[in-house]
């Protein structure tokens, strides 16, 4: 079930202080939009459109890439609405469609809803679209006038529930059970209408661009990785692979909260589903006291939206830091340390580019400036980049504890497989692919290639 936060204002804060998190206020939409469009106002549409029921009038262009992202959408909805008895969608094509690209659109989305074709433009002036789609709620009133109850200026892509809970005059209504009773996910931009300031932060978050690092592998069909960058996963009304369009890719907020409907208050913690997907194969020392203040729910609160922008192009184009692929504080003991136990291994190193990484620098001339030596030496702690070069295990050059993390507890305890990185088994992109980009950057190293780079520093583990 969902968590409905039925929590007071100060305590609210307090939890969201014990987290790590921005002040900010929970659900700040809600009464904004259960309460609807604030002024009531008719318009007199053109004597083509006839409004007999409550009428969604979705303004489109069949060749528009974010019509199209919302067409089945629109569809199900309809569906939904003719059911129920509760009204209809209404397309309205722009001047430049024609019969051939709206029979592709209707065959490609599966449309039976009524489509109009606004040829002189009087239906677009009357509701008063400048773009695509735009969708607006009406209903009739007398002759050709109509209501406005809602508008969505732009549509996007989620806003299905919003509007069938306008249509059906109980916005609460779309918390009901699916069918057969099951649970109902909505998607988080549907989540967001209410949840302003938590949806803006979330858009912040590695979550919210799961998808895409599947895309960039093009790994949206492997078994193996869709599971923990969908929501929903194998859930009733969760996710479904053969829904091209879902709304439900992504981390969202349903994947940790459960499903939207019933929205009942009834209390999940939220922290109990993280660690189904940050494990040992796909996280580093995964810790919740270390996670959960990176999904701050209000962190957008008070950043400017050159700041949100900024941080929301990192994360598309895969530059954001990735925090949860850290290693735990420690001491870096030297490459000689290993040695001992690891022989093979050690042996390998020095064989390998790694090991040689400082001497790289030096043909440079850049032997000596700590930003360069940052990729080619290890530290002698873990954690931030030492500014100094006494920080460096400046001979090691690259040695095993910049890809194993720090190897203190491990020498102590004369082995284990608790308190070092083994990365043999760990996901090759989640973890070991995220350790080496640390260094092979775009910038850096544009050419960099994991598939092509392993070999080259391959060792067996004893």
């Amino acid at each position: 079930m969902v968590v409905a936060l039925a929590v007071g204002a100060a305590a609210a804060v307090a939890a969201d202080a014990e987290r790590g998190w921005t002040d900010g206020t929970v659900a700040v939409d809600a009464g904004k939009i259960i309460a609807g469009h604030p002024d009531t106002q008719t318009i007199e549409l053109p004597k083509a459109v006839k409004v007999v029921e409550p009428t969604v009038l979705v303004y489109f262009s069949p060749t528009c890439p974010h019509c199209m992202a919302v067409a089945a959408e629109l569809q199900g909805l309809h569906e939904r609405l003719q059911a129920g008895g509760w009204g209809r969608v209404l397309g309205i094509a722009s001047s430049r469609s024609t019969p051939d690209t709206l029979a592709t659109f209707r065959e490609a989305y599966g449309i039976t809803f009524d489509i109009l074709t606004d040829t002189d433009r009087s239906i677009a002036s009357a509701m008063a679209v400048r773009s695509t789609p735009n969708a607006m709620l009406v209903r009739p009133v007398k002759g050709r006038q109509v209501e406005i109850l809602d508008l969505w200026y732009p549509y996007v892509p989620g806003l299905a529930p919003l509007v069938e809970g306008r249509a059906r005059g109980n916005i609460m209504a779309v918390f009901e059970p699916g069918p057969e009773g099951q649970e109902r996910y909505l998607g988080t931009t549907y989540c967001g209408t209410c949840h302003g300031q938590e949806h803006q932060s979330w858009q912040l978050t590695h979550h919210a661009v799961a998808w895409r690092t599947l895309q960039r592998k093009d790994s949206t069909t492997d078994p193996a990785c869709v599971g923990c960058h969908v929501t929903g996963h194998e859930q009733p009304g969760g996710w479904n692979p053969d829904d091209v369009d879902s709304v439900l890719v992504d981390v969202g907020c349903e994947a940790c909260h459960g499903p939207g409907g019933p929205h009942d208050g009834q209390r999940v913690e939220a922290s109990t589903t993280c660690e189904g997907c940050h494990d040992d194969k796909h996280s580093i020392a995964f810790e919740l006291a270390t996670a959960v203040p990176l999904i701050d729910h209000f962190a957008a609160v008070g950043m400017s939206d050159e700041q949100r922008k900024e941080r929301r192009m990192a994360l598309f184009d895969g530059s954001a830091p990735q925090e949860l692929v850290q290693f735990p504080s420690g001491t870096n003991v030297g490459a000689a340390k290993c040695l001992s136990c690891h022989p093979t291994e050690h042996a390998a190193w020095l064989e390998g580019p790694h090991s040689k990484a400082m001497h790289t620098l030096k043909a440079d001339d850049k032997h000596k400036e700590p930003g360069c030596v940052r990729c080619h030496a290890t530290a002698k702690q873990a954690g931030p980049a030492p500014t100094e070069l006494a920080g460096f295990h400046l001979l090691d050059s690259v040695g095993c504890e910049s890809c194993h993390g720090p190897g203190e507890a491990h020498v102590a305890a004369e082995g284990g497989t608790d308190n070092i990185e083994g990365l043999g088994d760990d996901c090759p992109v989640c973890v070991i692919e995220a350790v080496c980009t640390s260094c092979h950057t775009a910038e850096m190293d544009p050419d960099w290639n994991l598939d092509e780079a392993l070999p080259k520093v391959k060792h067996g583990a004893k």
